[in-house]
């Protein structure tokens, strides 16, 4: 099973090549700056530090898969270290509202009206991902997901990206381990893209951080593109910040009405 990467949301499809990219366009991409290992590898780290300590935001989110395709808004607030907290909406009518804390998921159905509350750990057996706050928070910060600097490393040889990976090629395959694989930006502020591979379950998950914003000193994703591929569907989900507040603090909780029993 995919067992490092952590988000609720997976489906999704791969961009074309480089060289497909290249032949269209009849550009020819320069080459960068050389950068060495242990400086891609600070990078990350300092990037992995750089977030706000409070963040609010209204997301836009737009996904299609291989039989249906929509669009819902969702309120998203994160207190760092703490809780995420997220509200979805489908026609300005708040329909789902989920609280991610660092030892439990709580997940209110206003539509039903229930609810359900249970261990990190524990929704992560049942739909087969690790599901962790970090990772969340990684997520929405741009930050590298499931990177630590004391993993170790390769540099990928390629003179037009800067990529670091956690396997040479093929070796994930081999070992039948989760690879990750990180692009950063030429202009090396901030990561271009995460692809994550699970050999083992046929599942390719490729986030692209299309667009930033500056919120306070933070740089902040505006739009990002999740490419998932499995054995049994591809999708692809599209957010977009269409508000922001990283200064303004404020508490996180939820609410779940007297009248609300367990969700069966």
């Amino acid at each position: 099973m995919l067992n490092r990467f952590t988000f609720c949301t997976l489906l999704i499809f791969l961009t074309v090549s480089c060289a497909k990219q290249w032949s269209d366009s009849e550009t020819k991409p320069k080459k960068l700056p050389k950068l060495k290992q242990k400086e891609f590898i600070a990078k990350l780290d300092s990037i992995s530090l750089s977030a706000p300590h409070y963040m609010y935001t209204k997301l836009k989110v737009n996904y299609k898969g291989a039989d249906n395709k929509g669009s819902f808004k969702t309120t998203l607030k994160s207190v760092q270290d703490s809780a995420v907290s997220a509200v979805v909406s489908f026609a300005r009518i708040p329909v789902f509202s989920v609280l991610i804390d660092s030892s439990t998921l709580t997940i209110v159905n206003k539509k039903d009206k229930c609810f359900s509350e249970q261990s990190v750990g524990e929704f992560s057996k049942k739909v087969g991902v690790d599901l962790a706050l970090h990772n969340v928070e990684e997520f929405i910060f741009g930050h590298a997901i499931g990177f630590s600097n004391d993993k170790k490393y390769h540099m990928l040889n390629d003179p037009y990206q800067y990529v670091l990976s956690t396997h040479r090629k093929g070796g994930g395959r081999k070992k039948k381990e989760v690879v990750y694989r990180y692009n950063l930006a030429p202009s090396q502020n901030h990561l271009a893209s995460v692809f994550i591979s699970a050999p083992m379950d046929s599942t390719e998950i490729e986030i692209k951080y299309l667009e930033w914003q500056k919120a306070a000193k933070f740089l902040i994703p505006k739009v990002i593109e999740m490419n998932i591929q499995t054995r049994n569907n591809v999708g692809q989900i599209t957010l977009e910040y269409t508000r922001l507040d990283a200064v303004t603090s404020d508490s996180l909780f939820l609410n779940i009405p007297e009248k609300y029993e367990k969700c069966n």
